[in-house]
Parts: C-alpha cells; structure tokens; sequence
C-alpha cells in the first residue's frame, strides 16, 4: 500500500503537470483559493481515473475530499481500500 505522502506528491504533480496549478502546501484550501474550479475538478477527476486507477463515483462525490491535496490522498486512499464516499 502507498503511504498518504507518496500520493499527496503524485497529486500535486497531477495539478502542476496537467492542471498548470501550483499548489502551495498539502493543506491549502483549493476551493477557497480559487484554484480549483469545476473544471478543473473534472479534468482532475479524469486524471485520476486514468493515471490511478481509481473510479471516482460522481453520485456520492462530496467536494470536501477534494479542497486539499491531503484530503485528495484520503479519498484516494480509502477508494483503494473500498471505502470512499
């Protein structure tokens, strides 16, 4: 299993590389900042699905797994245990 860090970099890869987002620290509020509108989040959640593996399930989405890159990891970590929202 990867541990939360080694996700937390692979996610903020995915925003600088493929979102041109440059996300100041793992906890900074996205949403908040702006930085992360919807379409963003869509073309996000596509690079997720595709470079992770991981199917993100649009019917119980909840936008606070994806203020942070910390709170991306969870999701992404507990997806990959079968446990997402």
């Amino acid at each position: 299993m990867e541990r939360k860090t080694d996700i937390a970099a692979q996610v903020t890869r995915m925003f600088q590389d493929h979102l041109n987002i440059k996300v100041p620290g793992p906890d900074t509020d996205l949403v908040a900042q702006g930085m992360l509108d919807s379409l963003a989040l869509v073309d996000l959640i596509l690079r997720i699905e595709e470079d992770m593996g991981v199917v993100v399930d649009m019917e119980t989405l909840e936008i606070e797994d994806f203020r942070t890159v910390h709170s991306i990891s969870d999701y992404l970590i507990a997806a990959r245990n079968g446990s997402a929202s």
